[in-house]
């Protein structure tokens, strides 16, 4: 230990007179620029050097974590509203499963499940689709919901097109425009799914389901959609297109 005595007292002494700069001088490196109070502009040409310390207005050290704490609290804003969604799910379907969580969360991310650009293809899915659920319930699920946490997409029940708040046409016409590209929020799905995964085992811990769990962390590293869960479909009669959020 008395060997590293010296050392020791030399970096604490180096500390506190870097603390001591950063404190009275709002910068620990000494900038220097040419010309005017921030530096050459179009107009200046005498070439001057400017000390940055004294005329500068925004002090390193808040600065400095500002630009550092950025990232985190982005990160930490996405939990609180992952948080929410898992709440909100779990309170207005209380039959959902974690295989429903990823299925709006993978709507937020990646938009229409599967891309199409086929008008009279859609069309005809659409119709099969409202011969099938006209005579069905469709009250159980809301007439719009935003997708996952993001909510960049919404799902449009049919039971607007039943009740005639839209026209057939319009709302092929949107879904088409959701579906006619890739909309992707990025290329780390697996990663952003690991994420909701534990915070929605967090809020909800009886959606813990070790062979489902593996399922759906395969279907994300592959980055494949998935169907609403058996138990989803039978009490909340599922049938909705995606368009974008307005």
């Amino acid at each position: 230990m008395k060997k590293y005595k010296p050392v020791i007292i030399i970096f604490a002494v180096l500390l506190a007179i870097c603390c001591i700069l950063a404190i009275s001088s709002r910068s620990i490196i000494r900038g220097l620029r040419t010309d005017g109070k921030y530096g050459p502009d179009i107009f200046s040409f005498e070439k001057r050097e400017v000390d940055t310390i004294a005329n500068g207005e925004v002090a390193f050290i808040p600065v400095l974590f500002e630009q550092l704490s950025g990232p985190w609290e982005l990160c930490n804003n996405d939990e609180k509203s992952i948080q929410i969604m898992c709440e909100d799910i779990h309170s207005q379907y209380p039959e959902a499963t974690l295989q429903d969580v990823y299925k709006t969360c993978y709507q937020d991310y990646f938009g229409a499940e599967h891309l199409m650009s086929d008008t009279a293809a859609a069309q005809q899915y659409l119709q099969s689709e409202f011969e099938e659920c006209r005579h069905t319930d469709m009250s159980l699920m809301p007439k719009r919901e935003p997708t996952g946490f993001r909510h960049r997409f919404t799902r449009i029940n049919l039971a607007c097109v039943v009740d005639r708040e839209l026209t057939e046409e319009q709302l092929l016409a949107l879904f088409i425009d959701a579906a006619s590209k890739d909309n992707a929020f990025g290329d780390a799905w697996a990663e952003e799914w690991q994420k909701i995964e534990r915070i929605a085992l967090r809020v909800c811990p009886d959606w813990a389901n070790e062979p489902l769990q593996t399922e759906l962390r395969l279907a994300a590293e592959g980055n494949h959609a998935v169907r609403h869960s058996e138990a989803f479909r039978k009490a909340y009669n599922p049938h909705y297109r995606i368009v974008r959020a307005e």
